[in-house]
């Protein structure tokens, strides 16, 4: 057996192991059940769902099994991006209210010697495949296990949970990653090819013929090769044959183009020069635009750091009167602690408290005033913080700014509903000119109701003739001077009733007997005007633009539109129509666009007014807190009152009144000396930010020298120059860089030819009310700057290589034309040698087609496949035919397989041809054969048939065929097969199937028992502990 290795450069892991269990977690909504697999033979899949077997993962299982035998139609190459489809998907499976989907899945594969009968013989070369399916790339993952090694447990819970454990407990199958869909076939089996299918489903369907979804009949010889194909690996080489054409058809392309080129060159260079001048003139101006930003910053240092001085000062200020007040207040408080410890006080004073309590009430009525205020006080304060949350919709705007946005926004409605009034009258007109059209009176409309109106009939010679399409080049030239011409049979009377109408022109109809040969159709055959016609054609010229010869006219038709016939103008005059209702479209677009910006700055109305309310509230909680001061001076003054009027009527009450003055006005100190401190932190804060906000490092490293250098450069300018502020260097500053961006990178410039990180610095400053709008200046000027050193020498360059550019490129010419002729001479060469192996190949698939016939029943077969000639589209693949035939009878000659014949035969054919090609393509390794909907497009009286072919055929010639089964096949199916599988779900409220039903055939009965109790029995070896 092969070694199970590891690393990199494993190959053909599997070798002639096959397989003897699957088990799939995670993958659509299957049990996690270990199932057992037959080595040859056919294995049947039904299926129980809720209601019949759709709905039990039949698909998804016999996917699994083609995913793990690495099936080339997974387009492994590309990274299987399709066997994320297998995943359990919750909200497919009506789970999503209590289940997520699963990020990942597992299929595992237990690969044994294809001749083990007992478990010594199983676990003496078991290999144990594990493949991880994710949603996300990688999609497939692969490593292994030189042993068995399954998920286990007693549930499907504990069997799903221990996975990701198991997964991790086995060694990377490629160093330091593992190996994906693109190694798979190649390090599990080899150069060998282990599994074709036939998969119609949702799962994963295939754009390959499927020999046994429909009568043989009914398959042209094409889809028969493509099918055949397929099965042996003949589609590969067709790439390769159409690969080689498309190369060949390259060469041809890229020598008309270097022809093309060539011509061209000259106009290219024109354009370059032009570049070359563009990016000089650009250098001028980003040489302005630097010196303007270094003058910014010198301005911006100076003045940053003379505000940082006078900063400076106000917090030294502030930090000296805060250190004063926490003095005071440590004082005022010790005061208030010796008052108000006076128990001796205490005790005589409640003797006496009803002398003492008329003073109290007039005391009391001040105090409740003064609780009232507090009251307001707190009411204002949160009127004012709603008012501020609702102000800072304004973004800064004052209640000027928002009224101006606002009127500006109905301005601009009032201009979108005036532009409508005009798309709305367009569509009006275009209207009117249809019904004109429609009515026949767009043409000669005047003389027409003139002659109406005298009773004469009349029609526009446009409309008397009929000009067919070869007509036209020739006739409409000739008729273009009388397009406004009246055909009439009275002449005479018709000039008198046009006599007020000037300009008209009339044309005589013919009288009766006038024939027409090779003239123009009357569109009526009662009004004709051949004489006229006649006597235009005899008049015309040779050319078609030459009308008269006598008088020297000449003309051109061509317009898009025929001239004769109503139904042309009536087509124009409604495009006409449409253009107009886009543009009213367009207009009612612009009036939604302008009332939602009304709309919003309606939202900055209201948020200003709001800042300028919250401004009044401010100076009525000012006026009530003053007011609460006065009456606590008033408290005061009162208490000195009454002890000096009652100082003689009761000295304890005098002694109680001075004393709660003293407490009192100990209290109104101490809280005011810390109101004062707390407003003292609060201007230190502001400052200390704002102080911040200056940013004199950056403003240093902006300018990148000292503050008395930056003061000698503002010197060095004039007066002008020295006087401007910074804001109005900020201006002037954009101003050059944006000039200097637009002469680099002109607004006609590709997106593709723009630096990546210039974009991303646009954007950024793409509002200029933002601070990114300045401060990103320098990486403008940086950029552009770059850009233009980095093309100043290839400027050069580019001038130089012009001059040598015409011997480039006629020597790209003469290379062009050399190589087509190498790629026609080395595609013709690749065909011949594919066509011999294809042929080879296709006489292997006749031979085991002819072996299978004879065996089973039939009297010989073969294939006839006709070498074809190679299309002259390079998309179109090169089409190779395979028509089936065979003999109805002993002796009798080869038949084609299109002629009528029963259906039991040609299913039979169908079975043995789909298994000579999968022998012809399998080498010497096990095969194995996936069917989706085994025997869908058979008759029940051929389905026992089919199903018992096959497994004489897989059992004979070890070919494992699985098929997936509808209800109606099982009765014939479980009889036949080497193995039946059932998949179960009773009911849509499990997510996941319950255990499968796994049954064997008499011979293979002791083998499935022994498989699923040696499956079902592991366990991992114990760990082993080493203390330390």
């Amino acid at each position: 057996m092969t070694a199970a290795g590891s690393g990199p450069d494993v190959d053909d892991l599997v070798g002639p192991r096959v397989l003897a269990g699957i088990q799939m977690i995670n993958i659509s909504r299957l049990s996690t059940h270990p199932v057992p697999i037959t080595s040859r033979g056919l294995i049947t899949v039904a299926g129980q769902g809720p209601s019949d077997s759709n709905g039990a993962g039949k698909s998804s299982f016999i996917a699994g099994l083609s995913l793990l035998h690495a099936d080339d139609q997974w387009r492994l190459q590309s990274g299987a991006q399709a066997a994320a489809e297998l995943l359990f998907t919750a909200e497919l499976a009506g789970q999503e209210s209590l289940h997520a989907n699963a990020d990942r899945g597992y299929i595992v594969g237990v690969f044994v010697p294809p001749g083990s009968h007992s478990v010594a013989e199983l676990e003496a070369d078991t290999l144990t495949v594990w493949l991880r399916i994710n949603r996300q790339a990688p999609h497939v993952e692969l490593r292994w296990a030189p042993r068995l090694h399954v998920a286990y447990g007693d549930t499907e819970n504990e069997r799903a949970a221990g996975a990701d454990r198991l997964w991790t407990e086995l060694p990377r199958s490629n160093g330091r990653t593992d190996i994906r869909a693109n190694r798979l076939a190649r390090t599990l089996y080899g150069g060998a090819v282990r599994c074709v299918s036939f998969l119609s489903t949702s799962v994963r369907a295939s754009l390959t013929a499927n020999l046994l979804a429909q009568p043989l009949n009914e398959l042209t010889p094409e889809r028969i090769f493509d099918a055949v194909g397929a099965l042996t690996g003949l589609n590969r080489e067709i790439d390769d044959e159409q690969q080689a054409r498309q190369q060949e058809h390259q060469h041809a392309v890229d020598a008309r183009q270097a022809q093309q080129e060539y011509g061209q060159w000259s106009d290219r260079m024109a354009v370059v020069e032009d570049a070359i001048r563009s990016r000089e003139q650009a250098r001028t101006l980003l040489a302005e635009a630097r010196d303007g930003w270094t003058s910014r910053c010198a301005r911006h240092l100076v003045d940053g750091v003379a505000q940082d001085a006078d900063l400076a000062a106000d917090l030294d200020r502030l930090a000296t009167r805060r250190e004063e007040l926490e003095q005071q207040i440590e004082t005022a408080a010790g005061d208030l602690a010796r008052l108000t410890d006076d128990t001796t006080f205490e005790a005589s004073y409640r003797k006496r408290v009803a002398e003492h309590e008329d003073a109290m009430a007039a005391a009391e009525d001040l105090r409740t005033q003064q609780s009232h205020n507090v009251g307001q006080l707190e009411q204002l304060t949160a009127r004012i913080r709603t008012l501020r949350a609702t102000a800072a919709a304004a973004d800064g705007r004052t209640l000027a700014e928002a009224d101006a946005e606002m009127r500006d926004a109905t301005d601009a409605i009032r201009d979108a509903e005036r532009h409508k009034g005009v798309t709305q009258q367009a569509v009006i007109d275009a209207r009117e000119a249809l019904a004109a059209a429609e009515r026949g009176e767009d043409v000669a409309d005047t003389q027409v109701r003139a002659l109406r109106a005298a009773g004469i009939t009349g029609v526009p010679l446009v409309d008397a003739i009929t000009l067919t399409d070869e007509q036209r080049a020739v006739w409409e030239a000739r008729l273009l001077p009388y397009r406004h011409a009246v055909v009439v049979a009275d002449v005479g009377t018709a000039v008198k009733a046009l006599a007020d109408v000037p300009g008209s022109l009339l044309v005589e109809a013919d009288p009766r007997g006038v024939t027409a040969e090779g003239l123009p159709a009357a569109a009526d055959p009662a009004l004709t005007v051949h004489r006229f016609l006649g006597v235009l054609r005899d008049r015309a010229g040779d050319a078609a633009h030459h009308l008269d010869t006598t008088a020297g006219v000449h003309g051109t038709a061509g317009s898009g539109e025929a001239m004769t016939g109503r139904a042309g103008r009536i087509h124009a005059a409604r495009e006409a129509l449409h253009r107009a209702s886009l543009a009213d479209e367009a207009a009612d677009d612009g009036i939604r666009s302008a009332k939602g910006d009304r709309d919003r700055a309606g939202e900055h109305v209201r948020a200003a007014r709001a800042a300028v309310e919250a401004g009044t509230l401010d100076a009525q909680v000012a006026e009530l807190r003053a007011l609460n001061a006065r009456i606590a001076e008033a408290l005061e003054s009162l208490a000195r009152q009454l002890a000096r009027t009652k100082a003689g009527y009761e000295a304890a009450l005098g002694e109680r009144n001075a004393r709660d003055q003293r407490i009192a006005a100990s209290r109104t100190q101490r809280d005011n000396l810390r109101r004062e401190l707390e407003y003292q932190h609060a201007s230190w804060r502001l400052k200390t930010e704002e102080r911040a906000a200056l940013d004199l490092p950056g403003r240093h490293d902006a300018w990148q020298g000292t503050v008395a250098s930056a003061e000698r450069h503002l010197l060095t300018l004039d007066e002008r120059e020295q006087k401007r502020t910074t804001a109005e260097w900020d201006d002037l500053c954009a101003y050059r860089a944006d000039q200097a961006r637009r002469a680099c990178f002109p607004a006609d410039t590709p997106e593709e030819q723009i630096p990546e990180e210039l974009q991303v610095v646009d954007e950024r400053r793409r509002d200029r009310r933002s601070g990114a709008y300045l401060r990103l200046i320098p990486q403008v000027l940086r950029i552009v700057g770059a850009y233009l050193d980095e093309l100043a020498e290839i400027d050069q360059q580019t001038l130089d290589q012009i001059r040598t550019e015409r011997a480039t490129r006629t020597q790209t010419l003469h290379s062009a034309e050399t190589h087509l002729r190498e790629a026609q001479l080395a595609s013709a060469a690749l065909r011949a040698t594919l066509a011999t192996a294809i042929k080879a190949k296709l006489r292997q698939v006749a031979a085991e087609f002819d072996n299978l016939d004879q065996a089973y029943g039939g009297y010989g077969a073969g294939l006839d496949f006709p070498e074809p000639e190679p299309p002259a589209d390079p998309q179109k693949p090169w089409q190779w035919t395979i028509t089936p035939r065979w003999r109805r009878g002993e002796g009798k000659p080869l038949s084609s397989y299109r002629l009528r014949g029963n259906t039991a035969q040609m299913d039979d054919k169908a079975v043995k041809l789909v298994c000579a090609a999968a022998l012809a393509g399998s080498h010497d390794r096990p095969l194995l054969l996936v069917l989706d909907e085994l025997g869908r497009n058979l008759g029940s009286a051929h389905r026992r048939d089919a199903v018992a072919l096959f497994e004489n055929i897989g059992r004979d010639r070890a070919i494992s065929v699985v098929g997936a089964l509808q209800d109606d096949m099982e009765r014939y199916a479980i009889g036949s097969s080497s193995l039946y599988i059932k998949l179960r779900r009773t009911s849509d409220a499990f997510p996941y199937n319950q255990a499968p039903v796994v049954v064997g055939s008499e011979a293979e009965s002791a083998r499935i028992a022994l498989l699923a109790d040696w499956m079902t029995s592991y366990r991992p070896p114990p760990r082993k502990y080493i203390r330390s």
